[in-house]
């Protein structure tokens, strides 16, 4: 008896000790490998356990490793359990990593560290163990996988877009003599633990060529070509790559249950392509002109003035149309820079702001003709610099004539000093009056004419409408000025909009895939603006997460991260989505929008 009530008291104090070790607080790194190929990347997980909302994670990590945090706010999960009627709760946060070995070597990953409810909590550092693969020799039918990475020009000006290509080759999977029928890019390619550099979204075909090895010998390969068109967006040297695959290449297989093949036993394969550098060039500094203001490309420009007779005091609508490509960044002409427009013209000197209007960027400013008569707007210079002629370019435009009127005298006219550089503003401006009542006319009657006031219809409806529009207006100015200074709000007020014009060129699309990858696109951006997420393409599993803790009905949530992992999928395997209807797809992504709009708190 004494023996058994001592294994009893055992077990409880095992079962209370496993209830008080899991309400201990603490952070753990977990990792599936601590070696890695060079190039490969592999997912890791911070666990934070009972720590409270941790913060960004901070972490010491040596030169030859890369570590991206792919989610910046923790997912989180909860438990609860009940032990002899002692209740003991478990709250985890966790963050999803990316671990990439960019050189070989052997290298510490950590200490990795957050910080809650004002408690730091600490990793423990880990050793990553990075070795070069020797699979990359020889000639492509030596390999049972390779990859190629091809870039042109490799020199360019910024602003300039270069194309990037990648070609995956895998060898079909030939066993007792038989070629099998086998998804190579599903069933073979370890996408997970396959690093592609800019190279998903890309266009993707497909071949299927004979290629010779060493010995002669001919054997079947699939071919899988991604092209990217890639702007160059900074001065520098550009990376294109490296890219690592990782393949499970099947050595044993059985026929399934729903017809093809299921892979039983398989072995390791990889293949890695070295980075290419792309030389991103910037303007010469020798021969820029002065008032040069970045453009680059290719441009013509419109100068336009209305109207062309006015009075004096009356403002001139100067327009400047910029045409060409790239239109992204282009600044107007700085018209303070011009000595002539400035010296009969009045106008702010604040940088002009473009409207995008079709394909031309329109500058507009309104400027004060100084003197009566006809006068001249002097030309307007504007300059670009040519890649390709690698040359500065200067527009100047045609003088404008226009007729100054003097002012009326039925009118007053405020004639101030506008342009800045030319004005102290020290409270002692003059303001110019003319007009008014015409000195020479000495009727009083006419002039203090006795008129008995009526509170008639047009009263009423102005004095109720003048506070309702004042209203309108103050509201407008407030919602305009918010648009600017709150960048979250901004995007937020757009998603929808800009998510519905993507849908809608998804549709012009020929290509089942492109347009797919269109339509996932769409609704993985509307998310990151809609919640002010950064704007990296969405997983489908933060997807159902983000969702999630928004509240959104949980068969809408894995509809929702269904169709972006089928979207994902589509791009390696086109043959999987014959039967899928894109117009359902988009109608589809169209409603879950307008339930996200309305269902997530």
């Amino acid at each position: 008896m004494t023996r058994v009530r001592t294994v009893i008291t055992i077990g409880a104090l095992a079962v209370f000790a496993s209830v008080a070790d899991a309400q201990q607080p603490g952070i753990e790194l977990q990792l599936d490998t601590r070696t890695l190929e060079l190039g490969e990347a592999v997912s890791l997980r911070l666990v934070c356990t009972n720590t409270g909302v941790p913060s960004t994670p901070e972490a010491a990590v040596s030169e030859g490793l890369k570590l991206e945090l792919l989610n910046p706010n923790a997912s989180s999960s909860s438990f609860t359990q009940i032990i002899n009627g002692r209740t003991s709760h478990r709250t985890t946060y966790t963050f999803a990593m990316s671990l990439t070995a960019v050189k070989e070597g052997t290298y510490t990953l950590g200490p990795i560290t957050v910080v809650a409810d004002g408690t730091k909590f600490q990793a423990d550092p880990v050793t990553i163990v990075v070795r070069k693969t020797d699979s990359d020799t020889g000639q492509r039918g030596d390999r049972f996988i390779f990859a190629e990475i091809e870039v042109h020009p490799r020199s360019l000006y910024v602003t300039e877009t270069f194309t990037a290509s990648l070609s995956i080759g895998i060898r079909k999977v030939e066993i007792d003599g038989q070629l099998l029928n086998i998804d190579l890019l599903r069933q073979v390619l370890d996408q997970g633990r396959s690093q592609l550099s800019v190279f998903p979204g890309g266009d993707l075909r497909r071949s299927s060529p004979w290629l010779p090895d060493s010995n002669g010998e001919r054997h079947r390969y699939e071919i899988f070509s991604i092209t990217r068109q890639i702007r160059a967006e900074e001065i520098g040297e550009t990376l294109v790559g490296p890219v690592f695959l990782k393949a499970k290449y099947p050595t044993r297989v059985r026929r399934g249950f729903f017809g093809g093949y299921e892979v039983t036993r398989s072995r390791r394969e990889t293949s890695r392509a070295d980075a290419i550098a792309v030389e991103v060039r910037g303007p010469p500094k020798e021969g820029r002109p002065a008032g040069y203001a970045g453009a680059l490309g290719w441009f013509t420009m419109d100068v336009t003035a209305k109207p062309t007779r006015v009075q004096q005091g009356q403002p001139v609508t100067l327009s400047v149309a910029i045409r060409g490509a790239p239109l992204e960044g282009v600044a107007g002409p700085d018209l303070a820079s011009h000595p002539e427009l400035a010296s009969r013209f009045d106008f702010t000197t604040d940088e002009l702001v473009g409207d995008s209007e079709g394909k031309a960027k329109v500058f507009r400013r309104a400027i004060f003709p100084r003197q009566v008569g006809d006068q001249t707007i002097p030309p307007i210079s504007w300059s670009y610099f040519d890649p390709r002629e690698e040359r500065y370019v200067t527009l100047t435009s045609d003088p404008i004539s226009i007729s100054v009127d003097p002012p009326s005298p039925t009118t007053t006219t405020t004639i101030a000093a506008i342009n800045e550089s030319r004005t102290e503003l020290n409270g002692t401006n003059l303001t110019v009056l003319t007009g008014g009542i015409q000195p020479n006319f000495v009727d009083p009657d006419a002039v203090l004419a006795h008129q008995p006031f009526t509170l008639t219809g047009p009263w009423i409806a102005s004095l109720v409408c003048s506070p309702l529009v004042w209203l309108v207006v103050a509201l407008a100015t407030r919602h305009r000025a918010r648009l600017r200074k709150d960048r979250g709000f901004a995007r937020r007020r757009r998603a929808r909009r800009e998510a519905n014009a993507a849908i809608g060129r998804s549709a012009r699309g020929s290509d089942t895939v492109a347009r797919l990858h269109m339509l996932s696109e769409a609704l993985t951006r509307y998310l990151s603006d809609r919640f002010d997420l950064p704007s990296a393409t969405l997983t489908p599993e933060e997807v159902h997460g983000l969702l999630a803790r928004k509240g959104l009905d949980e068969a809408v949530v894995r509809d929702v991260a269904g169709f972006l992992e089928m979207c994902d999928a589509a791009r390696y395997a086109p043959g999987a989505i014959e039967d899928l209807s894109v117009s359902q797809a988009s109608a589809n992504v169209r409603a879950w929008i307008r339930l996200i709009e309305g269902g997530t708190r």
